[in-house]
C-alpha cells in the first residue's frame, strides 16, 4: 500500500512491506543517499501536544525544518481546547491552515481516551494526522527502534531475540511502545518475548492481532512473568514501563511497588544474555528505577543512537506521506 496522503496512527494499518520500506528509507536518508531537503518545501505542520515530550517533539521539529517545511508547536492548554472547543471543530479548522497535524495525547487514568480523541481529530481533518504517542500506540518510536536494531545486527536483525521488558518506575506510562513493537514484530516475522509482572498484561486486542499475523509471518512472540528466564539468550533487552490497564491508578501504584526489586534491569540480566546483547530504552530513564546505571551508562547501551534515529525515522515517515518515492524506482529494501 502507499502511505501517500495517509494518516500514520497505528502500525496495524501497515503491511510488512511498508515497514521494511520505512526502515530502509530511514537508513538511506541517514546515510545521505536520498536528498529530502526540499521534500516539505512550503508545508506547515502543527504539533498538537498535551503531554510533555523531548525526543518526539525535537525530532519532528528538526525533521520538518531540515526537509524545508515549518513545524509550529501547539500546546493544547494554550488553544481553545482548554475552553472545551470540540476536537471536531479543531480538526476542521486546523485543516484550513496546516498540511499535517502531529498529535501527542493520552490520559492513563482512562485507557482508550487518547486514541478516541486522536481518531476524532483524524476523522474531522482533511489533512494527514500523525500519532506522536497516544495510550495505545507509538508507531514513530518503533520505526526508529527497528532502524537501530538493523544498524547493530544487519539484515538478520529480525531473527535476533528481543526481550521487551516492563520496568519499574513510579510514573504510569502509555502502552504505546510495547503495542507498536508487538505489531511490528508480528508483521516482520521477528523473535520477541514480552516480560511483565502479573497484572500488567498488554491489551488483548493487540495480542489477538499479533497472534494472527505471527501465524502468517512465522514470527515467534511469547509472553512471560519471569524476567530472568526471558533474558536467557537475549540479543536485545528493551525496557519500558506501562500502566496496568485493568487496575485503578492506586492499585497499579501498589502493585508496581510490590514488584519493583524484581523488575529493574541490571548486569545480572545481561550475564544471561548473549555476549553481544544490547540495551535499548526509548527514554526518559531514571537510573536506579527501571534500569541500573551500570547498564544505562555501560558498553551495551545504545540509547543515544536509538534517540538519534528518531530524527531519521520521522523524516522517512514524513517523506512517505508527503513525497513518496516514485513507483518506477527499485524497492528500497534492496540495499
Amino acid at each position: 500500500m502507499s502511505l501517500k496522503g495517509q494518516d500514520f496512527i497505528d502500525l496495524r494499518h501497515l503491511t510488512a512491506s511498508d515497514l521494511d520500506n520505512l526502515i530502509a528509507l530511514a537508513a538511506k536518508i541517514k546515510a545521505g543517499d536520498i536528498d529530502v531537503s526540499d521534500a516539505l518545501s512550503g508545508k506547515t505542520f502543527g504539533l498538537l501536544f498535551s503531554i510533555a515530550s523531548t525526543r518526539t517533539r525535537l525530532s519532528f521539529q528538526v525533521a520538518v525544518r531540515q526537509m524545508g517545511g515549518h513545524a509550529e508547536y501547539l500546546n493544547a492548554d494554550q488553544l481553545q481546547l482548554v475552553n472545551h472547543e470540540s476536537l471536531t471543530d479543531t480538526g476542521q479548522v486546523m485543516s484550513r491552515f496546516l498540511d499535517g497535524i502531529i498529535v501527542r495525547m493520552y490520559n492513563m487514568k482512562n485507557y482508550g481516551e487518547g486514541r478516541s480523541a486522536l481518531q476524532t481529530l483524524a476523522d474531522n481533518a482533511s489533512i494527514p494526522v500523525l500519532n506522536a504517542l497516544d495510550d495505545k500506540d507509538h508507531p514513530c518510536q518503533v520505526i526508529a527502534d527497528l532502524l537501530t536494531m538493523r544498524e547493530k545486527f544487519g539484515p538478520g536483525f529480525k531473527k535476533k531475540k528481543l526481550v521487551f521488558s516492563w520496568g519499574y518506575t513510579e510514573r504510569q506510562k502509555s502502552l504505546g511502545v510495547p503495542h507498536s513493537m508487538m505489531v511490528a514484530g508480528s508483521l516482520l516475522g521477528m523473535n520477541m518475548v514480552f516480560a511483565y509482572p502479573e497484572g500488567f498484561d498488554l491489551d488483548e486486542e493487540y495480542i489477538r492481532f499479533t497472534q494472527k499475523m505471527a501465524a502468517e509471518s512465522k514470527a515467534s512472540i511469547s509472553f512471560t512473568n519471569d524476567l530472568m528466564e526471558a533474558t536467557e539468550g537475549a540479543d536485545v533487552i528493551y525496557v519500558k514501563s506501562w500502566k496496568a490497564i485493568n487496575m485503578s491508578v492506586e492499585d497499579d501504584l501498589a502493585a508496581r511497588r510490590r514488584v519493583q526489586d524484581d523488575w529493574r534491569i541490571s548486569n545480572k540480566h545481561f550475564e544471561r544474555a548473549n555476549k553481544d546483547a544490547i540495551y535499548m530504552d526509548c527514554l526518559p530513564v531514571i537510573r536506579g528505577e527501571q534500569t541500573l546505571a551500570e547498564v544505562v551508562d555501560g558498553p551495551r547501551s545504545v540509547i543515544y543512537d536509538e534517540a538519534e534515529n528518531r530524527l531519521h525515522a520521522q523524516k522517512a515517515i514524513l517523506h512517505s506521506i508527503y513525497a513518496p518515492v516514485p513507483v518506477h524506482q527499485p524497492s528500497l529494501t534492496n540495499y
